[in-house]
């Protein structure tokens, strides 16, 4: 949750800096001389051109906020110990990386792969919406 808070400024002037842009191209400009009223402009013509790359952004953002929250689990400054979280498992079996290392080193393969896979969705979103390629 204070994650979400951490990184909603960074979404905001985000999606600020993606509506300027596409404020000023020829497309609205071609709406605007057709007589298509202010909300209309918004609901049609920007905002399938801005949501798209602000769901890539925030996609990318999951994957940082998910190794930051088991970071700080693994300080003990995240959940307390009967709730499950990647980063609390880390630091409870750190002391069974000898005995059992597979065990012990199973959440730390789990943050990376689920990091992974929500890099490569954000990368496939960017790809699929790129009107360029």
């Amino acid at each position: 949750m204070s994650l979400t808070i951490v990184f909603m400024p960074q979404i905001t002037a985000f999606a600020e800096r993606v509506t300027t842009g596409v404020r000023n191209m020829d497309f609205v400009e071609a709406a605007r001389a057709s007589g298509a009223g202010p909300l209309t402009i918004m609901r049609v013509h920007m905002l399938a051109n801005v949501l798209g790359p602000i769901f890539v952004y925030a996609t990318g953002l999951i994957s940082v906020s998910m190794i930051l929250a088991a970071g700080l689990s693994f300080l003990g400054l995240g959940t307390k110990p009967p709730e499950p979280e990647w980063g609390l498992m880390l630091n409870t079996l750190r002391t069974a990386i000898y005995v059992n290392p597979w065990v012990a080193a199973l959440p730390g393969a789990m943050i990376f792969a689920v990091s992974i896979c929500f890099n490569l969705l954000s990368d496939g979103m960017r790809s699929a919406m790129d009107i360029r390629s």
